[in-house]
C-alpha cells in the first residue's frame, strides 16, 4: 500500500536527510493538501567599479532620446560583457535611464543600493542602514528554509568571514554576507554532526540518506522520482567538491588536526566568484531558499581581482593601465564583468536542467544583474544600468531594451548616457520586483517629496505583465 505524503513527511524529516530531503517533501505535502504554488526565486548579483552603458547595450542601438523606448532585442547581438546570455535572449530584459535617487553610489553604493534609501556621505555610505533592502523584502514574500542566501566575495581580504555590506531587515538590521565558501556549503549542507574528517563526511551525507531515499523513490510516481533525482543531483554538485577537499586532507596536503583548511580555499576572486556561485546554484535547486544576493567587491572598491588581474581595482576604475595584461583599466574591467556574466549563466543552466512541474525552475525564476555603483565607480546616478534574466513565471516583460529619456556622452571604452531628472528611480524598479512576486505597494523606501511624485511610484509598465 502506497504511503500518504504527508506521513512521508513525518517520517523522512527525523532521518539523516533531514532539512535536504524537506524542501522536496514539503511540496509533497502541498500537492496533496491542494495548496500548492509553484515557487519563485528572484537573485541579485552585483559587483563593483561599474557597469558602463557599452557593456551592455548592442552595438548601434542609440542611448539618446527623450522618449520611453522599448526596442525587440532581435537580431541585435550581446556585447562582451554579457554576451553569456545570448542563450537566454529571450529572456532577457536590458534597463538603461533609471536615476538613483538619493542613493549615492560613488565608489560603491553601500546599502543604498539595494535599498534606494540615502546612504549617507563618506565613509558613512558604506555602513548607513537606512531601511529595508529589495531582496529582504522580496524574502519576507518568498519565504523558504533559509529566507535569503548572502554570500559575498572579498578581493580585498580574501580571509573574511562575513560582512555587512548590501542587504538589511530593515533601519539597522543589516544582514551578513558569508564570504568563505567552505563555511556558506557547511551551513546550508554540512550538519552531519562529523568532526574529522569533516569534508569526507559532508561528502558522505547522500550515503547516510540512502536508505531513506530508496524507501521515498518507492513512493514516487516517475515525474515526481525524476524531480527527487534533480533535487539530489544538487546536492550532489556540492558533494564533489568536497570529496576533492577529502582527498587533500588524507593525503596530508590538509593539515590532519586541523578545524579548517590552512589557508583560505579557493584563494583568488577567480575561484571564489565560481565556487559562491556553485553554493547559490545548488542552494537554489535543492529547495532550501528562494532568494539569493551575490555580492563582489562587498559594495565598495577594494583589493584585487586575483585570477584576472594584479592591478589594484581602484586604479582599473579610474582607467589606469595594466601593463601585464597590457591593456587599459577599462578592458580589464570587461573580463571582470564577463567571469561574473559566465558563473551567472552557469547558475541559470543549472536551474533550466532541473524540471518543476511543468517546466523547469528558470521558468520561476528571476537574475538582477547589476552593479552596486551604477555605471562607473565615480558615478553621479544618472543612469544605473540594469540586466534582467527571466520572467517570474510570466510577470516580467522580457526580450527588450527599456530606454528611459537619456543624453549620450563620451567615456572610456564608448559611449555612455545620463537620465533625465524626471526619469524614475530604481525605487521604480524594485518596486516593480515587488508587484511581480506578489506584494504590490504605493512605492518601494519613498521618503519625502518622493511619495508624491507618481514618476517614482511605479510598477514599470514596460516590464510589468500584470
Amino acid at each position: 500500500m502506497t504511503i500518504n505524503r504527508r506521513t512521508l513527511l513525518q517520517q523522512f524529516s527525523a532521518g539523516a536527510g533531514g532539512m535536504l530531503l524537506t524542501p522536496f517533501l514539503q511540496k509533497l505535502d502541498a500537492q496533496e493538501r491542494g495548496t500548492y504554488r509553484t515557487p519563485r526565486r528572484v537573485v541579485f548579483v552585483m559587483f563593483g567599479n561599474g557597469f558602463p552603458e557599452f557593456g551592455s547595450v548592442p552595438e548601434g542601438v542609440s542611448l539618446a532620446g527623450r522618449e520611453t523606448r522599448q526596442i525587440p532585442l532581435g537580431q541585435h547581438e550581446l556585447p562582451f560583457d554579457i554576451e553569456p546570455f545570448r542563450p537566454y535572449k529571450e529572456r532577457l530584459a536590458i534597463v538603461h535611464g533609471l536615476r538613483g535617487g538619493r542613493v549615492m553610489p560613488y565608489h560603491g553604493g553601500g546599502f543604498g543600493a539595494l535599498s534606494g534609501l540615502f546612504n549617507g556621505g563618506g565613509t558613512e555610505r558604506f555602513t548607513r542602514v537606512a531601511g529595508v533592502s529589495i531582496d529582504a523584502a522580496i524574502a519576507r514574500r518568498l519565504p523558504g528554509i533559509f529566507p535569503i542566501l548572502n554570500l559575498g566575495i572579498d578581493p580585498g581580504a580574501p580571509s573574511t568571514q562575513t560582512h555587512y555590506c548590501s542587504s538589511a531587515w530593515g533601519p539597522g538590521r543589516p544582514i551578513a554576507s558569508q564570504c568563505r565558501p567552505e563555511l556558506a556549503y557547511q551551513s546550508l549542507f554540512g550538519s552531519t554532526g562529523a568532526t574529522r574528517n569533516d569534508f569526507a563526511s559532508r561528502r558522505n551525507l547522500l550515503d547516510l540518506m540512502s536508505g531513506d531515499i530508496r524507501r521515498l523513490e518507492a513512493n514516487l510516481t516517475g515525474l515526481e522520482r525524476e524531480q527527487l533525482g534533480h533535487h539530489l543531483a544538487a546536492l550532489e554538485s556540492l558533494s564533489r567538491r568536497e570529496a576533492t577537499l577529502s582527498q587533500r586532507f588524507e593525503a596530508g596536503t590538509l593539515t590532519r588536526s586541523a578545524p579548517r583548511l590552512p589557508s583560505p580555499f579557493p584563494v583568488t576572486w577567480k575561484d571564489t566568484v565560481t565556487a559562491q556561485f556553485d553554493i547559490a546554484a545548488s542552494a537554489l535547486a535543492a529547495g532550501l531558499t528562494n532568494v539569493v544576493t551575490i555580492t563582489s567587491e562587498l559594495c565598495a572598491i577594494r583589493g584585487k581581482y586575483t585570477g584576472i588581474s594584479e592591478f589594484v581595482t581602484h586604479q582599473l576604475g579610474h582607467n589606469d593601465f595594466d601593463r601585464e595584461l597590457n591593456m587599459p583599466g577599462w578592458r580589464v574591467l570587461t573580463l571582470v564583468r564577463r567571469h561574473m556574466a559566465e558563473r551567472t549563466a552557469a547558475l541559470l543552466q543549472t536551474l533550466r536542467n532541473t524540471p518543476e512541474d511543468s517546466g523547469t525552475m528558470l521558468d520561476n525564476t528571476l537574475v538582477v544583474f547589476m552593479s552596486d555603483s551604477a555605471e562607473t565607480q565615480h558615478s553621479a546616478a544618472g543612469n544605473w544600468p540594469f540586466v534582467l534574466l527571466g520572467n517570474l513565471g510570466g510577470r516580467i516583460r522580457t526580450n527588450q531594451i527599456v530606454l528611459y529619456p537619456m543624453q549620450e556622452r563620451t567615456i572610456a571604452g564608448g559611449v555612455g548616457g545620463a537620465g533625465l531628472s524626471a526619469n524614475p528611480t530604481i525605487n521604480t524598479l524594485y518596486n516593480t520586483l515587488l508587484h511581480a512576486v506578489g506584494d504590490p505597494r504605493p512605492h518601494f523606501n519613498l521618503i519625502g517629496a518622493d511619495r508624491e511624485n507618481p514618476t517614482l511610484a511605479g510598477p514599470l509598465r514596460e516590464l510589468l505583465i500584470a
